[in-house]
């Protein structure tokens, strides 16, 4: 068994890594980016696969079952078989608009999103089934509930300008399109996270403040009235534990924060310093990911480091690493799979680390 940090798989791309994703048996992984090829590749023994793209691979999504990968690259979204490459269906959400970001729900449904449209598509013709448009945009960032009935959405209404009073967090039924409930933070939101249940949604503020609300009706659960906004200089990225008892948050200020989900109250941070020592300098933190068994966590910040950290801020690995765009355990917690500015690479986190 490999020591928990060990690289394994390492993958160059002619370029970016921008989205990478694990197959449901967490034997194959899919990565993608600025290039012209789909690369998908086994975690241990097997066959290696290039598919053919477009060159600007923003999401790749397995389906439930794994015989399926749909991507979002560049204005088209596709819908290929996972072993072969064989493409079922593609084509634009809206003419001249680039993807962003794509899922499967549980039911096998295609869900992909632009700037400014979340479109819910039929696997088998590739059929848009239902479209929710956002004005004015842009969708900074989104979220699909576990069950797949609901998407959370982040808007930035002066995406790349001044952020004050031009956001809002939405959530949507899925089925009909209707706003079901919204939360409107002094300014912009960055990004959003469903808990487990689809319940509750948390959500990263312009304003330095994380923000839990209802996802029904938009009531803020914390920080409650009587409390003072939780401030963390500018949070852009946020996850959910498995079973919804606790959240990690990353900062502009280099910390990897758990909170806890009821209470917005925090539990520990990585890296953990001893106390009285110097603010280290650390660079923001830009992806948190929870693993599956909820006990550990992992970040990656722009002074090149990932780390997986237990919920004591304990560091099992620190790996170091080009500037990572983004990070993804695999279903079930061997691997971490990051995606960085030259290439995809596969950490090992040991077997112990695993369930």
């Amino acid at each position: 068994m490999s020591e928990p940090g060990t690289v394994a798989p390492e993958v160059k791309h002619d370029g970016s890594c921008q989205a990478i994703a694990f197959s449901p048996d967490g034997k194959r992984f899919a990565s993608g980016g600025s290039d012209t090829l789909l690369r998908v590749r086994p975690t241990g023994i097997g066959t290696p696969r290039d598919m053919t793209v477009g060159g600007g691979v923003t999401g790749i999504a397995f389906s439930p079952d794994g015989g399926k990968l749909a991507v979002a690259d560049f204005e088209q979204v596709s819908l290929r078989d996972s072993t072969t490459g064989t493409t079922a269906w593609q084509g634009p959400l809206a003419p001249g608009t680039s993807l962003n970001t794509v899922r499967f729900s549980l039911d096998g449904r295609v869900i992909a999103a632009t700037d400014t449209l979340i479109a819910v598509l039929d696997q088998a013709s590739g059929e848009i089934e239902q479209r929710i448009t956002v004005d004015p945009p842009l969708i900074a960032g989104l979220d699909v509930s576990r069950d797949g009935t609901r998407v959370a959405l982040a808007v930035d209404e002066r995406h790349g300008g001044n952020h004050r009073d031009a956001g809002s967090a939405r959530v949507h039924e899925l089925a009909t399109g209707t706003e079901i409930g919204r939360l409107t933070p002094h300014n912009a939101v960055f990004a959003v996270a469903f808990d487990p249940d689809g319940t509750r949604v948390l959500c990263c503020a312009a304003d330095d403040t994380i923000r839990m609300f209802e996802a029904q009706d938009g009531r803020q659960v914390w920080p409650t009235p009587d409390e003072v906004d939780s401030q963390l200089t500018f949070p852009r990225c946020q996850a959910f534990d498995p079973k919804g008892k606790w959240t990690v948050v990353g900062g502009a200020d280099g910390f990897a924060r758990v909170l806890d989900a009821d209470t917005g109250v925090e539990k520990c941070r990585a890296p953990k310093l001893a106390p009285g020592a110097p603010d280290p300098g650390l660079g923001a933190v830009t992806n948190v990911a929870f693993s599956p068994n909820g006990k550990l966590a992992a970040s990656a910040s722009i002074d090149n480091l990932v780390r997986l950290f237990n919920l004591n801020g304990k560091e099992l690995y620190t790996v170091p690493t080009e500037e990572v765009l983004a990070i993804r355990f695999s279903p079930d917690g061997r691997w971490l799979g990051v995606g960085t500015m030259t290439g995809a690479l596969v950490i090992d986190n040991g077997e112990a680390n695993t369930g």
